[in-house]
C-alpha cells in the first residue's frame, strides 16, 4: 500500500510537471494572440486600407480588386505581427524589467525564442510574400522596408539614443503608403500626405506613453526622452511642437486639391484639440495631463484619415 502511495504521488508530480511544461491550448492561442498585438495591427491594417481606398479613387473610381484589396491587408498584417514579434524576441530581457511588459510570453517563459523567432521570421516573410504575389512589387518593397527599418534600425536604437522615435516614425507610417501603392503601382501626392501626417503623429502619441510609463522605460535601461529629460521640459516642448505642425500639416490636403472644406475643417478642429491637450501637458506637467493628450491622439488620427478618405475630391 506505502508502495502504491509513493508511486501515486509521483505519478500525480511527474503530471503536474508536465501540465505546467506544456501550458493548456486556450493559453497557447492566447500567448499567440498577445504576441501579435492585435490592437496594433488592426491600426495598422484600418490604415493601410485607407491608403487602398484613397489610392482606387486617385485611379478615377476604377472597380476594386477584392483579391488584390485582400492581398494588402494580409500582407499588411502578416508584416505587421511578424514585425513585431521579432521586436519582442530582441527586447525579451527589458520586456521583463517592465510591468505593462513583463506578462507577455517570452519574458514570462511561457514561449521560447526559437519558437517566437521562427513566427516572427515566417509571418514577415508570408506577409511580403502575399503582397509580392497578390498585390505588387513595389508594395512588397515598401513592406520590406518597414520591417527592416523596424527591427533591424528601431528597436536597437531605443537602447542607445532618443532619436529611436523620430526613426521608429518611418516604418510607423508606411502602411497607409504600401495600401497606396498596392492600389496604384505607384507613391503619389496622397500617399506622401499620409505618411507626413502619420509620421508626425506618432511623437507627440509616443512620447505621452513615454511619460506616462519613464520610470519604467528607465529601468529596463532604455534612452528614451522622457528618461534623459527626468524634468519634462524637452519632452513636452517637442510634444507641443509635433501637435502645432501638425495644424497646418493637416490643411494640406484641403489646399493641394485632394480633398474639400469638409475635411479642412474636421481635420482644423482635430489639430486644434490634440494642440490644446498638449499646452495643457506643457503647463500642467502631471500625468493626468499626459494621459488626456494620449487620448487625444488616439481620437486624431483616425478622425483626419476617415475625413480624407470620406471628403476626397480628386479624380484623376
Amino acid at each position: 500500500m506505502t508502495r502504491l502511495t509513493h508511486y501515486t504521488d509521483n505519478l500525480s508530480a511527474a503530471l503536474q510537471t508536465e501540465a505546467a511544461a506544456c501550458p493548456p491550448r486556450s493559453s497557447r492561442l492566447g500567448d499567440l494572440a498577445m504576441m501579435a498585438k492585435p490592437r496594433l495591427t488592426a491600426m495598422v491594417v484600418v490604415t493601410a486600407y485607407i491608403g487602398y481606398a484613397i489610392g482606387m479613387k486617385s485611379l478615377g473610381g476604377a472597380p476594386v480588386a477584392t483579391i488584390t484589396l485582400l492581398a494588402t491587408l494580409l500582407g499588411v498584417a502578416f508584416s505587421c505581427i511578424g514585425a513585431g514579434v521579432l521586436n519582442q524576441v530582441y527586447e525579451r530581457d527589458t520586456d521583463a524589467l517592465m510591468t505593462r511588459t513583463q506578462g507577455r510570453p517570452l519574458p514570462g517563459g511561457r514561449m521560447g525564442v526559437g519558437a517566437a523567432t521562427a513566427i516572427g521570421l515566417g509571418t514577415c516573410v508570408l506577409g511580403v510574400g502575399v503582397l509580392a504575389v497578390w498585390a505588387n512589387p513595389l508594395a512588397a518593397v515598401l513592406s520590406l522596408l518597414t520591417i527592416l527599418s523596424y527591427v533591424l534600425v528601431y528597436t536597437p536604437m531605443k537602447r542607445v539614443s532618443s532619436l529611436s522615435t523620430i526613426v521608429g516614425a518611418v516604418p510607423g507610417a508606411l502602411p497607409p503608403v504600401m495600401g497606396f501603392a498596392a492600389a496604384t503601382g505607384h507613391i503619389g501626392t496622397e500617399a506622401v500626405l499620409m505618411f507626413a501626417i502619420l509620421f508626425l503623429w506618432q511623437l507627440p502619441h509616443f512620447l505621452a506613453i513615454a511619460w506616462l510609463y519613464r520610470e519604467q522605460y528607465a529601468r529596463a535601461g532604455m534612452a528614451l526622452l522622457p528618461v534623459i529629460d527626468p524634468s519634462g521640459g524637452s519632452t513636452f516642448r517637442q510634444a507641443l511642437l509635433g501637435c502645432l505642425a501638425l495644424v497646418p500639416l493637416g490643411l494640406l490636403p484641403t489646399m493641394m486639391g485632394i480633398c474639400g472644406l469638409t475635411y479642412f475643417f474636421g481635420s482644423l478642429t482635430a489639430g486644434v484639440v490634440f494642440l490644446g491637450s498638449a499646452v495643457a501637458l506643457v503647463i500642467g506637467r502631471t500625468r493626468s495631463h499626459a494621459r488626456v493628450m494620449f487620448y487625444m491622439s488616439l481620437a486624431y488620427l483616425p478622425l483626419v484619415y476617415l475625413l480624407m478618405l470620406l471628403d476626397y475630391t480628386r479624380v484623376g
